[in-house]
């Protein structure tokens, strides 16, 4: 018998085992892959997964907020001067 995966979405926590119209990120800190859903790109290490395009569309302005936010200064740490 063969194990039955269950896939849950990162955004909304919707789970199932059969995500038909579901979408794959893969990223990094310098690129972003959207890709259709597959069960073999899907169970790769690091693979995430997204019940629709609205949720996958969360990750994807979070992950560019992320990127193009400039660091903030910390000012409880001593100045090099």
């Amino acid at each position: 018998m063969a194990a039955v995966t269950q896939y849950r979405c990162e955004i909304c926590g919707t789970e199932s085992s059969n995500p038909i119209h579901w979408f794959v990120i893969e990223c990094n800190t310098d690129e972003l892959k959207v890709l259709r859903w597959n069960s073999e790109v899907a169970s790769a290490p690091g693979a995430r997964h997204y019940c629709g395009e609205a949720d996958a569309g969360v990750y994807i302005s979070r992950w560019l907020e992320a990127a193009c936010t400039p660091s903030r200064p910390d000012f409880n740490r001593p100045s090099t001067s």
